[in-house]
């Protein structure tokens, strides 16, 4: 019989998982061996990975710098996940007498070794589909505790079934909820009546999402506990609202300065699973730098490749929502990027301002830029400021006015600081010749 075959997992460029729509991360756990079939892993084994448990998944990870690779099979391991859908059953071992604690997993798997979808599970374990079983032994290695962290998240991730209530939200009419989609047998589906029908109906349904929606929002925040629970349908949310807002931005090109403001703010909401210090656990700070990266990759291009470190506490904060990070575990989190091969640095200025800066940001390129705007119309020289900068430039004025000292101190800018304040002017005192 052929090994069991994983799926595999998809990395962004900062080499995080990437996860699904509305799935949440429980737990990190380091030093996981991946040990298949029910020899021990003689057959093959997959040693010092990280292990991690989702709503949705089981992901894995293979260690930097190696193959992860053992056993007699020698296969060189990969970054793979398996569905919890495709669980049967597990059982764990953890006792005085073995050495490493283990958890060992009966998953169903088609002839060809591939992991059964949640479909062809459901209908293994009700006997209308022939399925193989297949056994996964995980081997904790490291911190003593790993053993209850990971069997404590994989049975709430198991009694919640997240993937469940996704496949059934597909699977809903109009008008039905899920308890009549999980109670619904071979009948007739629920039909639309007349009074959902022409105008007034879709107004009438129109509401009814309306409340449905400041609902969910209200039930979330009032209990903190509650917010798991409700993560799925914040997100769906937050992903209609954003799309809105996006098609808006499209249509409507003469929309004044405070829309766009508020349109930017909203857009910039939502981080599906914020790493904490409770679900990554020693891999804290490596995780945080990698989900950073993701995040901040969009808004670098958008800022000239770099971006002041207070205003990447606050945009990364606001999109964390109620999971707040240190400014402490951000600094130690961006110091990391050059180690883990991230294109990104923290840089610190003559003045001491820090600012997280693309490893792409070119400062020639910026002087050009600067120079450039010491011209007027028809070639005319005019002086610039930080406000000027800042304007031209769409960057925040603290980065404006270390750039044009940068230039200043690489002798493209000359400051002339007078009547009008401190500006500066393109230094053609270079170009003399004596």
């Amino acid at each position: 019989m052929s090994n069991l075959v994983l799926e595999e997992l998809v990395l962004s460029t900062s080499n995080r998982p990437r996860l699904l729509k509305s799935e949440i991360e429980l737990c990190w756990i380091q030093r996981t061996d991946l040990e298949f079939g029910d020899s021990g892993g003689k057959e093959e084994k997959w040693k010092d990975g990280s292990i991690a448990v989702t709503s949705h998944r089981l992901l894995w990870l293979k260690p930097e710098g190696g193959t992860g690779s053992g056993g007699e099979g020698g296969e060189v391991s990969r970054n793979s996940s398996l569905p919890l859908s495709a669980l049967k059953d597990y059982k764990g071992v953890n006792s005085f007498f073995k050495k490493t604690p283990r958890f060992f997993l009966k998953v169903w798997r088609s002839d060809s070794g591939k992991v059964a979808s949640a479909a062809e599970a459901k209908a293994a374990s009700s006997g209308k589909a022939l399925l193989e079983l297949d056994t996964l032994s995980l081997a904790f290695r490291g911190a003593s505790g790993s053993y209850d962290t990971f069997e404590k998240n994989l049975k709430l991730a198991l009694a919640r079934e997240e993937w469940r209530k996704e496949q059934m939200t597909k699977e809903m009419t109009v008008g039905e909820s899920y308890e009549s989609v999980r109670g619904r047998g071979g009948g007739p589906t629920t039909q639309v009546g007349a009074s959902a029908a022409g105008i007034g109906g879709i107004m009438r349904k129109q509401r009814e999402d309306n409340l449905k929606a400041d609902k969910s929002i209200d039930v979330a925040f009032k209990d903190l506990s509650a917010l798991m629970d409700k993560a799925r349908e914040m997100v769906g949310l937050s992903s209609k609202l954003k799309e809105a807002l996006q098609e808006n931005t499209r249509k409507a090109d003469d929309t004044d300065k405070e829309d766009k403001g508020i349109e930017k703010f909203l857009l910039s909401l939502g981080i599906t699973s914020p790493v904490t210090k409770s679900t990554a656990g020693s891999m804290f700070h490596q995780q945080l730098a990698q989900q950073l990266a993701d995040f901040l990759t969009a808004p670098l291009k958008k800022s000239h490749g770099a971006i002041a470190l207070v205003d990447v506490y606050c945009i990364f904060n606001r999109a964390r929502g109620i999971e707040l990070v240190s400014p402490e575990d951000l600094i130690e989190a961006a110091n990391l990027f050059p180690r883990m091969g991230i294109n990104m640095h923290l840089r610190e200025f003559e003045s001491g301002t820090l600012a997280i800066q693309s490893s792409e940001h070119s400062d020639e390129a910026l002087y050009e830029k600067l120079q450039g705007m010491t011209r007027g119309p028809g070639g005319n020289i005019v002086g610039i400021g930080p406000d000027d900068v800042a304007a031209g430039l769409d960057i925040p004025f603290i980065l404006a006015r270390e750039y044009l000292f940068m230039a200043e101190g690489n002798q493209m800018l000359c400051r002339d600081d007078g009547p009008d304040g401190l500006r500066f002017y393109d230094n053609f005192f270079k170009e003399v010749q004596l």
